[in-house]
């Protein structure tokens, strides 16, 4: 029994480290390599993963704030818009290219 609390232990911590780890600033080779080419400090590596932070969490709080504001049909709406665009589905972003 002693094992199977220290190995449910274990793999709170596990996924509680994977949930508050940090996601990778760049995921394609080509990104990471010119991020590479800058060749920053660390303290400019720090400064600028504090900004990426504050940037998520404004988007967060951004969404928290419209989701209380807008009615659910409104919220749907946005989404169905969301939807196209990300689709570029839209006809303002085809007549733009």
């Amino acid at each position: 029994m002693k094992w199977v609390q220290l190995l449910l232990l274990v793999m709170l911590i596990g996924m509680g480290t994977t949930a508050t780890a940090q996601q990778r600033l760049v995921n394609n080779q080509e990104m990471r390599q010119r991020m590479s080419e800058l060749q920053l400090t660390l303290e400019q590596k720090r400064r600028l993963a504090e900004l990426i932070r504050r940037e998520r969490m404004q988007y967060y709080l951004n969404q928290k704030a419209l989701n209380e504001i807008l009615t659910e049909k409104q919220k749907a709406i946005l989404l169905n818009w969301r939807s196209k665009r990300d689709g570029l589905k839209c006809d303002s972003i085809i007549k733009k290219r």
